[in-house]
């Protein structure tokens, strides 16, 4: 029998912030959950569960509120290559003179 793991400290408090700030931006659309949840073609449940940080919601539907409120742009900044200094720092060891990788 596997154990139920609660998430982190801080990875609760960052579905709290991110629930509240979807929250939000709902209210500023002045739409109800159901509406939004339609929009979002998810379950009414489901906009309940982001807004309240609920970490069981699935990343899909996550992008598809996204989508429905017109910010999934912001989520595809998530990562971005030309955003992480770590992959500036890698490409630089690869590419520098004397690296396996150089040209």
């Amino acid at each position: 029998m596997s154990k139920i793991r609660t998430p982190p400290p801080w990875v609760l408090r960052t579905l709290a912030s991110l629930g509240e700030r979807c929250k939000i931006a709902r209210k500023a659309r002045s739409l109800t959950q159901a509406q939004l949840a339609s929009l979002a073609d998810v379950g009414t449940s489901t906009i309940y569960a982001v807004e309240g940080g609920n970490d069981g919601v699935s990343i899909g539907n996550f992008m598809k509120i996204l989508h429905a409120l017109d910010q999934l742009e912001q989520f595809e900044e998530i990562l971005d290559p030309s955003r992480d200094p770590m992959i500036t720092e890698f490409a630089v060891r690869k590419l520098s003179p004397g690296s396996s990788h150089a040209p």
